[in-house]
């Protein structure tokens, strides 16, 4: 083998199929580097693991103080906002999800390719997931994988757009090997095509993040979906070269991916700064951008019909969503959500409006305690632990809020539009 991996001790000999397709490795290497248009730098090695070593890397990795710090958070805030249930160990649920999804993957910090040893059950689907992770590899020796993705936690929205990019051309990639092979043309240039190809990958197939929570389930499927959806809208009328050129000027958000004209167009979002509020004994949780995606699934895990979350999303500009957590107490029941978005016009944070409405209605226990008026204001619930909630909208910008304790409510209300507020105007909206 050319550029194999020798078997580490507590590695699997690959079975006979992944043998022979890792023999192969340097050949498929250069049919992708020929077919994507980016150079082979270097051999790519590889090696081969079964699942019990993918499971111990994934614990390993979710074990790092870093990761699980972070890990917690987002679980802090995703039950917080309703996302997830309260019982609900998050990263035993992630390790069950990566654990049982990933058939390989490219490891930019060792620059080593890794094929599970299920991947060999369908020696054909092992074929095409080689190309992919050797795809990553090639997008790695040109663009730096490790750079590209180098953003902050607080950055949740831009760094999904930059992994629906790299993503999404490793798709794009996968089946236009599969079609040359055919001696096909890449059909990126028919939307049917494209709209098919999107629909075949609504549903992954996996028992496990099938059952998953929305959230999960979309956290997985969003970047190879609709990061191919994406990176096929930017080959319908240009070359590789179009992509090549989007890792040079990364999308900045999920509006972008969703909107691919918008990314042409370079729409940027509203950056929304955040300051912990003067509550005694709160500090700052978790914090980040949910962007259009992440707005469009607080509306769908909270009951609104895909179709008018999707709408409701649309014209989303910016936002900046916090959870803030008493010192040494990270019981989600105790913490506060609070978030700021910004919409393209008042008509879009309207029917943003009334979609947040109906979510917070669906995720509180409690009753309504003042609605407000068509011409904006503050609509407001009482839940049955005591503490309040609210949506509030003044012209163009909507504020939410859930779990703030009655005796802080109103000092919140009205500081909130502060402590979270654009730091520029948008240039582009």
């Amino acid at each position: 083998m050319c550029c194999a991996t020798a078997a580490r001790a507590d590695s699997p000999a690959p079975s006979a199929a992944l043998a022979a397709l890792l023999a192969r490795t340097d050949a498929v290497a250069k049919e992708v580097a020929r077919i994507r248009k980016l150079p082979l730098r270097k051999k790519i090695a590889n090696e081969v693991v079964d699942r019990a070593e993918l499971r111990a890397r994934l614990e390993k990795l979710a074990a790092d103080r870093k990761t699980a710090d972070e890990t917690a958070a987002e679980g802090l805030a995703l039950v917080r906002w309703g996302l997830l249930p309260p019982d609900l160990d998050y990263t035993h649920l992630m390790i069950d999800v990566l654990a049982d999804e990933i058939a390989g993957y490219y490891d930019s910090k060792t620059k080593k390719l890794t094929i599970s040893e299920s991947a060999g059950e369908n020696p054909q689907w092992a074929e095409l997931v080689l190309a992919h992770e050797l795809d990553h590899g090639l997008q790695d020796q040109s663009f730096d994988l490790e750079k590209f993705q180098d953003l902050p936690a607080s950055e949740g929205d831009a760094l999904t757009a930059r992994h629906a990019l790299v993503e999404g051309d490793g798709i794009a990639l996968m089946l236009e090997v599969m079609f040359a092979r055919e001696h096909k043309p890449a059909p990126w240039g028919d939307p049917a095509v494209v709209h098919a190809i999107v629909g075949a990958m609504t549903g992954s197939g996996d028992a496990t993040l099938d059952k998953a929570p929305l959230v999960v389930r979309e956290a997985m499927l969003f970047p190879y979906r609709d990061g191919f959806a994406f990176v096929a809208a930017l080959r319908r009328r240009a070359p590789w070269s179009a992509v090549d050129a989007a890792f040079r000027r990364p999308p900045r958000s999920t509006e972008q991916i969703l909107h691919p004209e918008k990314y042409l167009a370079d729409e940027k979002p509203i950056a929304i700064a955040a300051a912990a509020p003067a509550l005694a004994g709160y500090t700052i949780a978790h914090s980040t951008v949910w962007g259009e995606l992440g707005f469009q699934l607080f509306l769908r895990a909270h009951g609104v019909a895909q179709a008018v979350a999707t709408e409701a999303a649309a014209g989303w500009g910016g936002d900046r969503v916090i959870v803030l957590a008493r010192d040494n107490d990270r019981d989600p029941t105790h913490a506060i959500g609070l978030a700021r978005f910004e919409w393209d016009s008042e008509a879009d944070a309207i029917e943003a409006e009334h979609a947040a409405t109906r979510a917070v209605d669906d995720a509180l226990v409690g009753a309504t305690a003042e609605r407000a008026g068509d011409a904006g204001g503050r609509t407001r619930w009482l839940a049955v632990d005591g503490s309040e909630a609210w949506v509030e909208r003044r012209g163009s910008s909507l504020e939410l809020a859930i779990g703030v304790p009655v005796r802080a409510a109103d000092a919140l209300a009205t500081e909130a539009w502060t402590a979270l507020a654009p730091r520029a105007t948008h240039a582009s909206k």
